[in-house]
């Protein structure tokens, strides 16, 4: 039995102490200022409370005591985190694997750079004369008519296997196969550095595929990248040299965009070079701060609901890891923003993206999907009134 008064003392340590003793960053003596754990690492997971005398780790979930942190850092029973405390044992920082060197990381990439390579070689040309149909009826089904031009970075396949990670003894197991659109991802010098794969369902609306965890029955994201997406892009029309540059989230995204701006015979944008930056993070790049969300709400592993916080409008121009784009090679940017998604976080991210790219020395415009849809969905509704009046 541990007597209660060392238990006590034990539990009214300073809890800021006990984290930088057991290697917390110096930051964490400022309340709820986020550094990395000292168990498991991050960016910003890892944050006291001095009033409550308590931490959180939010990659985790664990929090509580100082005795908690010390379970939580080494590992270790509820009576050794005691004894470490009151001094029968030393107050070590955590031993973790030492980190990866810039030689293995370079390793590691380019190895999943040649994984998405080979995938990418079995891929067959998307366009009709030349044997393709799984692109060709995709693009049908979203209302998308098929491109004039020749896309080089699409192609198809026509069983592709989805692997997944088994929970139980953390392998990798082929849990569907079926055809696919793939998409050449090129970082800033132009090079190939990973592959889109989007699985698609010719029997369902969207025509993408629902593919399901047979362990927990999640339903899993029918779009994956294979290799590396930080800074890449999917070049889906090179454009005229020196004129505008539409820049959006995902293929269909744009590709309904630059449909919608034909339709509307805008001669000054006949031909804009059309990317794709695979995701909003790609585009926006990192934000210098975090701003509280006015409405959304998490509620912590001690029972605390907090405001959510999103990054902020200000770029965090250190950031190498998002899409660049020369300033020389285009005259305007354009960023398509989807209006499907909740609103405040993703315009904040599409300010912090324009100011980035201004800030490159860019001429820069944001323009929005309708209220509630992304580009896809509103050239579909466009589409719908057409067919059913040539019914």
């Amino acid at each position: 039995m541990i007597p209660a008064d060392t238990i006590a003392k034990a539990r009214d340590m300073s809890i800021v102490d006990v984290a930088l003793a057991l290697g917390a960053a110096q930051g964490v003596k400022i309340d709820e200022r986020g550094v990395p754990c000292p168990a498991c690492g991050g960016t910003d997971r890892f944050s006291v409370d001095k009033a409550k005398n308590v931490f959180l780790c939010r990659h985790s979930g664990t929090g509580g005591d100082p005795i908690a942190l010390v379970q939580h850092v080494h590992q270790c029973s509820f009576g050794d985190a005691i004894e470490h405390l009151t001094g029968a044992k030393p107050l070590a920082t955590a031993r973790r694997a030492p980190a990866q060197s810039e030689d293995q990381k370079n390793i590691y990439r380019e190895k999943a750079r040649l994984r998405a390579w080979r995938i990418w070689q079995d891929g067959a040309p998307i366009e009709a004369a030349r044997g393709g149909r799984w692109v060709r009826d995709y693009f049908a089904l979203r209302a998308i008519p098929f491109p004039a031009w020749r896309i080089k970075a699409l192609r198809e396949v026509s069983h592709l296997p989805y692997w997944h990670r088994s929970k139980p003894d953390q392998s990798f197991v082929v849990i569907h196969s079926g055809p696919a659109m793939l998409a050449a991802i090129t970082g800033p010098d132009g090079h190939f550095i990973g592959v889109h794969r989007t699985w698609l369902d010719f029997s369902r609306a969207n025509g993408k595929a629902v593919i399901v965890d047979p362990e927990t029955g999640e339903v899993l994201d029918a779009k994956k990248v294979e290799g590396s997406q930080k800074g890449g892009k999917i070049v889906l029309r090179d454009g005229e040299s020196g004129g505008v540059c539409a820049v959006g989230e995902g293929i269909e995204t744009v590709l309904s965009w630059a449909e919608m701006q034909a339709s509307a015979a805008r001669g000054h944008l006949a031909k804009p070079a059309l990317w794709v930056g695979i995701n909003i993070g790609n585009v926006a790049g990192k934000a210098a701060e975090q701003i509280p969300h006015p409405s959304l709400t998490i509620t912590d592993a001690l029972g605390r609901k907090r405001r959510q916080k999103v990054g902020g409008h200000e770029p965090d121009m250190a950031d190498a890891d998002c899409l660049q784009i020369p300033v020389d090679d285009f005259e305007r940017l354009i960023l398509l923003g989807d209006g499907d998604s909740d609103r405040f976080t993703t315009q904040a991210a599409m300010l912090r993206a324009r100011k980035r790219f201004e800030l490159a020395g860019h001429n820069v415009e944001i323009d929005w999907a309708p209220d509630g849809q992304d580009f896809n969905d509103a050239l579909r509704s466009m589409a719908a009134p057409r067919a059913r009046a040539v019914a």
